[in-house]
């Protein structure tokens, strides 16, 4: 409590206004506050994760018809790079807006971008 006591000391010595005790009063009292109450919350997550816990298990239906889908996706969909580069891009990705029209070549399939020396763009 000594800590305290000569904080507030300080702090009391540089304010003269009668109502700044009671407002830094009030903001520690919620602050304590707002921290006790999270870390109720904290306890209370955790307490109900390890009552309930999480378990993500996927269906072999389900892995199977998304692996389809992303191989028919990709079978109908086509390619497009800027002839002066390196990469490669799905019609419809938005990370090869910056290449011009005049500069973009176009490919059928992902295959014959790849073969003639192309890499696949990232998170498209």
């Amino acid at each position: 409590m000594r800590i305290i006591d000569k904080a507030f000391k300080k702090i009391k010595d540089t304010s003269t206004l009668p109502w700044i005790d009671h407002v830094m009063w009030v903001t520690i009292i919620m602050f304590v506050g707002l921290g006790a109450f999270s870390l109720g919350m904290i306890y209370q997550q955790k307490r109900a994760l390890q009552e309930h816990p999480l378990a993500i298990t996927y269906s072999s239906d389900a892995v199977a018809l998304w692996e389809e889908y992303q191989s028919l996706k990709r079978e109908n969909q086509d390619y497009f790079a800027s002839k002066n580069g390196s990469v490669v891009y799905p019609v419809g990705c938005s990370r090869g807006n910056t290449i011009k029209e005049e500069n973009k070549v176009f490919f059928d399939d992902i295959q014959s971008a790849l073969n003639l020396g192309y890499k696949e763009a990232s998170g498209c």
